[in-house]
């Protein structure tokens, strides 16, 4: 004869040891509630009903949170527990047990783990914050670029001014003694100072590029 405790039972789930999605090390336990409401089927349909009830619930538990990664873990806590039970329910009730509820409970990992894997997911944030700026500065550049381009186009003057400015600003640079000038240039300056749009170019010196039909100082 077999006597059969009808009254709801509590037990807290081993430690179990996962590799999340991620290659996370964690360490995850929960607690586990359910009562026998068919004491026949405790008795004949399994060894120990609650040995089998509490190494099932360890089996789904370790099985689920392995296929999922370390922040879903930590962000869905409640939604997994409810996933883990379901499974667990689902197989114990042919043994004549009713799974009341199950809940996880510490979600531990070790000081190292714990280091790696925030290091990796602000190393994420980092990098993906860094590429969005990069996309959003080359879009404005590329906005910008196409409103000169129009504008250049539009006035021959303009283009001729901006490569007098190109020029100067190389004959800045303080490395260099020589600065190889194409003919086209002089006639540009000088259809410039015809029109008295520019006079005298200056360089990182003392010296002065003046622009005349003669020479090139």
């Amino acid at each position: 004869m077999f006597r059969v405790d009808l009254r709801t039972r509590v037990y807290e789930l081993s430690p179990q040891q996962i590799i999340t999605r991620d290659n996370v090390s964690a360490s995850v336990n929960a607690v586990i509630y359910f009562h026998v409401d068919d004491p026949a089927k405790a008795v004949l349909e399994v060894d120990d009903v609650d040995q089998g009830v509490t190494q099932l619930g360890q089996t789904e538990l370790r099985d689920l949170l392995c296929q999922r990664a370390f922040n879903e873990i930590l962000e869905s806590r409640e939604t997994l527990s409810t996933q883990i039970a379901e499974r667990v329910k689902e197989r114990v009730q042919k043994w004549g047990v009713t799974l009341e509820h199950l809940q996880l409970k510490n979600i531990d990992l070790t000081q190292d783990n714990m280091i790696r894997a925030m290091a990796k997911e602000a190393e994420a944030t980092r990098e993906r914050t860094a590429a969005m700026i990069r996309a959003d500065g080359e879009l404005q550049a590329a906005k910008r670029l196409t409103q000169a381009a129009k504008i250049l186009r539009q006035n021959g003057v303009a283009i001729e001014l901006r490569q007098l400015q190109t020029l100067e600003r190389i004959s800045k640079e303080t490395n260099q003694s020589t600065v190889v000038i194409p003919q086209s240039m002089f006639r540009s300056a000088n259809s410039l100072l015809a029109a008295g749009i520019v006079g005298t170019l200056n360089d990182s010196g003392d010296k002065a590029m003046d622009f005349d039909d003669e020479k090139a100082v």
